[in-house]
Parts: C-alpha cells; structure tokens; sequence
C-alpha cells in the first residue's frame, strides 16, 4: 500500500476501490471533528495513530491528507472508544479548546468515538481500517 502512495495518488485510489469498502455506518461531520476526537483520545493514552504500519502510513501521508491506519491490534482500546464513557460536554469542551466551537460539537465527538469503536470491532486479522482526514 505504500509503494502504491507513492507512485500516484490514483494507484491508491484504485486499490483501494478493489480492495477496500465503505464504513457501514457514515460520519456526517467535517473530517476537523475526527481529527479533533482522535487527540481527544491521545489526551486520554489511546493512541490510534500508532501502528505495526508506521512506516506505510508515514509514506502514504507524504502524499495525501491526513491517513491513519488502524489495526485489529487497537482493539485493545475499545472499550475506552465506547461512547458511554465519555460526556459529551467534555468532548465540546475539548472540541472548543482546538478551535472548533458548534453547538452539535460533543454529539459529533460522540459519533466519531462510535464510528472508531465499531468499525476497528469490525476489523478480521487480515484487515486495516483506513481512516483519512481531509
């Protein structure tokens, strides 16, 4: 996948076309609310950016936006993806911290924590779960 980043953005494009598929569920906020859910969580050690696939990820983001990938090896953090656990004042709040202040923000938060959970609980060994920003 990175010497595909590299060669050309379509080459990307059309593996992922063939390869890859759409999240069953869709993320109807701007890609800044994700961006901003995955630093919420950084804050709080969970760290999703990180993977065996640091150097594929750091290749494919030389040429695109923001791209994280993420494995079934972040299962371990699902249980803190879980939406319950979170307030969703404290997602505003933190959402407003960045810069980012909209009445709807902590649900936006709250949509992206449930995105993440279910789709990495989604994720077979063999999968990676592309998430791109931007």
């Amino acid at each position: 996948m990175a010497h595909l980043a590299r060669t050309s953005s379509s080459s990307l494009g059309s593996y992922l076309a063939e390869h890859g598929r759409e999240p069953r569920e869709e993320y109807d906020w701007s890609g800044y609310c994700m961006l901003h859910v995955l630093s919420y969580l950084e804050e709080r050690d969970v760290d999703l950016e990180q993977s065996e696939f640091d150097a594929e990820s750091a290749a494919i983001n030389k040429v695109h936006d923001l791209t994280v990938l993420i494995t079934p090896a972040h299962k371990r953090f699902l249980d803190q993806l879980d939406p319950a656990g979170h307030r969703e004042a404290e997602l505003a709040a933190h959402f407003e911290e960045m810069g980012l202040d909209f009445e709807e923000s902590g649900t936006a938060g709250l949509d992206g924590l449930r995105l993440l959970r279910d789709s990495i609980s989604e994720l077979r060994d063999d999968q990676v779960l592309l998430l791109r920003i931007g």
